[in-house]
């Protein structure tokens, strides 16, 4: 699904560091415009990557269920449920990146 995402991104023209594991992306972290999380994350993981949110880092977060991972009504946070499509994922980044 990495490379899946990875290649539809920079079909559309947005940049992609992509990490297999959360100590690899820390760094990278603070120069994202946006990261992309997976719910499947394990749940420590997934925790530490909402909370990315609270630091002024905007998230799309793609969901396999119902529950809302703090995206309500903030304009930081964008939830995609699966199953997804490649523009799916490409326009969520881009709304976010338009958000100040």
């Amino acid at each position: 699904m990495l490379r899946s995402i990875s290649f539809a991104l920079n079909t559309h023209g947005q940049p992609v560091e992509q990490f297999n594991d959360w100590t690899m992306a820390t760094e990278a972290i603070s120069r994202a415009e946006c990261v992309i999380l997976d719910t499947c994350l394990p749940p420590a993981d997934l925790t530490a990557g909402l909370g990315l949110a609270d630091r002024g880092i905007k998230l799309v977060v793609l969901a396999e269920d119902d529950r809302d991972y703090g995206g309500g009504n903030r304009e930081d946070i964008c939830v995609l449920s699966k199953p997804l499509n490649g523009p799916d994922i490409a326009n969520a980044v881009s709304t976010l990146r338009k958000n100040p």
